[in-house]
C-alpha cells in the first residue's frame, strides 16, 4: 500500500462502524415499510415479462412554484378575476399583462375560455398545441376532497404542516400526505418494477441531483451521476489507490454492517465502470440543448442514457431533476422568468431528442412536481406559501392539449380565482381539487404499477372518485 493511500482496513472499518449506526437507526425506521412491502408481494400478483421501454422523468421545482403564473385565463371576465387576485400588474403586482400571454388552443374546455402561457414559457406552446403535453390544474397534497367549509370545521382531516416546504416536499415525494417515511412513492414503484428488468446491469433509478425522497425504495434506492455523467469515487483516483481499496473489498467482514458497507462500496464502483463504458458508446445526440441551463444539462444526460438502455438491460427506469428557487417571497417578477426561460427551453429540447434522437416519445413521460404554489396576491415584491397549484405533463403518451383535475367547489375545473372566494382562502391560497396522490397515480399506473400495488403505495388515494387522471394513454 503506497503512503499516499490513507485509508487503512481500520478506516475502512471505522466508516463501516459509522455506516451501520446509519443503517441501524434506519433499518428502525423502516421496518414497518419493510413489513408493508412483504404484505404487498403477498397480496398483490408479481409482474410478467415486457418488452417495451417506458420511463418516467421527474422535475421537481424546489421552493414552491408559482403556477398560476405559468397557465393564466386570457377571456375577459377571468383574466379581469386574475389580475385583481394578483393585485394588479407590475410594478407591486404579480399579474403577468395580458398581450404578453402565449396563447394555447385547449381542447375540451367550456365555451369561451381561452388561455396562455407566460410569455417565458414560450417553447411550451407548440407541444402543448401538438397534443403532446397536458396541465393537470388545482392539485395538491389532501387526504380527502375537501372544500373551504370542511376546511374551516375543527377537526376535518388535512396534510400535516400545510404550507412547510419540508414537509410539503416529502408529502408529494412520499405518496401519503400525512406522515413522513423513509421511502418515496418512485422508490416503491421501483421496488415492485424493477423485476421487469432482469437483466439491468445498474439501478433502475437514476437521479441527477443528489439523494431524493422520491426514489428512496425499501429494495432499491438511486443510483446519482452528475449532468456531466457518472462521477467516481473521491481519493481513489490512482491506479494504486484503486488496487488497495479492491483488495480490503475482497476481504471477508465478519461485522454485517461491515459486509453491508462493503457490498455497498463494490456496487458503486460497478456501476460508475458501467456506467462510464456505456455512456463512452452512446451515440451523439443531434438535439442542440440550451448551454448554461442545468435542467437542460441534466435532460440531456438522461437521454444519453435512455438511448443506451438496450446495452444496460432496462426496460423500465425512473429518472430525478431538482431545480430550486422558487421560493420568490422577493423580486418574483425579476426572478421568476429566468426559471421559468430555462425550464421551458430545456423542456423542449428533451422533447424534441425523445421525437428525433430517441425516437421513442411515447414511452417518456416527463412529469414536473412541486411542494405548493404561491398566495394569488402580492406581498409587495412577491408571494408567499400557498396550497394548490399547477403540474405539467410532456411525452408522446400523453393525452395533449387538454386540461386535467376534477371541478372545484365553484364548478369549474379551473379554479375561480375571486380572493376569499369559493375555491381558494383569503390570499389565494387554493383549496385543492384534486389530490396530488391521483396525480402520482396516474404516472405510476401508466408505467406498468397494477392496482393492487396502486393501492398499497398510495393508501389515501381511495378516498378520492378515482385513482387515474387520464391524461396518460
Amino acid at each position: 500500500m503506497t503512503s499516499s493511500f490513507s485509508r487503512s482496513r481500520r478506516d475502512f472499518l471505522r466508516n463501516a462502524a459509522c455506516s451501520s449506526f446509519a443503517l441501524s437507526t434506519g433499518s428502525a425506521l423502516m421496518t414497518q415499510f419493510g413489513m408493508i412491502d412483504a404484505a404487498l408481494a403477498q397480496s398483490c400478483t408479481g409482474y410478467s415479462p415486457v418488452n417495451d421501454y417506458k420511463a418516467l422523468v421527474c422535475l421537481f421545482l424546489f421552493g414552491g412554484n408559482d403556477s398560476w403564473n405559468m397557465l393564466i385565463p386570457t377571456d375577459g371576465a377571468r383574466y379581469n378575476t386574475y389580475n385583481a387576485a394578483r393585485s394588479g400588474g407590475p410594478p407591486s403586482g404579480m399579474a403577468i399583462t395580458a398581450d404578453t400571454l402565449v396563447p394555447i388552443n385547449v381542447l375540451g374546455g367550456a365555451a369561451g375560455e381561452t388561455y396562455g402561457l407566460h410569455p417565458n414559457l414560450a417553447e411550451l406552446a407548440p407541444i402543448f398545441n401538438a397534443g403532446n403535453a397536458a396541465f393537470v390544474v388545482n392539485v395538491g397534497t389532501a387526504l380527502q376532497p375537501i372544500n373551504k367549509t370542511q376546511y374551516s370545521t375543527p377537526g376535518y382531516p388535512t396534510p400535516p404542516q400545510l404550507f412547510s416546504h419540508a414537509d410539503q416536499q416529502a408529502q408529494w415525494q412520499y405518496g401519503q400526505p400525512q406522515q413522513n417515511g423513509v421511502t418515496g412513492w418512485g422508490g416503491l414503484v421501483a421496488d415492485r418494477l424493477h423485476v421487469l428488468n432482469p437483466g439491468m446491469t445498474v439501478p433502475m433509478s437514476m437521479s441527477l441531483s443528489g439523494q431524493n425522497r422520491f426514489q428512496a425504495g425499501n429494495a432499491i434506492q438511486p443510483y446519482t451521476l452528475g449532468p456531466s455523467g457518472p462521477v467516481g469515487l473521491n481519493g481513489y483516483g490512482s491506479a494504486a489507490n484503486m488496487s488497495a481499496l479492491t483488495d480490503m473489498l475482497a476481504q471477508t467482514y465478519a461485522d454485517p454492517f461491515s459486509r453491508t458497507y462493503a457490498a455497498t462500496v463494490k456496487n458503486s464502483i460497478s456501476y460508475y465502470n458501467t456506467m462510464q463504458a456505456a455512456l463512452a458508446a452512446a451515440p451523439a445526440l443531434t438535439t442542440p440543448f440550451p448551454a448554461n441551463n442545468p435542467v437542460a444539462a441534466s435532460l440531456q444526460q438522461i437521454a444519453k442514457i435512455i438511448s443506451m438502455r438496450g446495452v444496460l438491460g432496462a426496460k423500465r427506469q425512473i429518472f430525478f431533476v431538482g431545480y430550486g428557487s422558487f421560493d420568490s417571497h422577493d423580486t418574483q417578477l425579476i426572478q421568476q422568468p429566468k426559471l421559468f426561460a430555462t425550464i421551458s427551453q430545456a423542456l423542449a429540447a428533451f422533447n424534441a431528442c425523445t421525437i428525433n434522437d430517441l425516437k421513442i416519445p411515447q414511452s417518456v413521460t416527463t412529469f414536473t412536481l412541486s411542494e405548493f404554489a404561491r398566495t394569488l396576491n402580492s406581498n409587495g415584491d412577491g408571494t408567499d406559501h400557498a396550497w394548490a397549484g399547477v403540474q405539467f405533463v410532456m411525452g408522446g403518451a400523453v393525452k395533449g392539449q387538454r386540461l386535467y383535475g376534477a371541478p372545484a367547489a365553484s364548478g369549474s375545473m379551473f379554479p375561480n380565482q375571486t380572493l376569499n372566494g369559493p375555491d381558494c382562502l383569503s390570499r389565494g391560497q387554493m383549496l385543492p381539487g384534486v389530490s396530488c396522490d391521483q396525480y402520482s397515480a396516474t404516472l405510476a399506473s401508466w408505467l406498468g404499477v397494477s392496482n393492487c400495488d396502486i393501492a398499497t403505495i398510495f393508501p389515501y388515494v381511495k378516498n378520492f372518485s378515482n385513482t387515474n387522471l387520464g391524461f396518460l394513454s
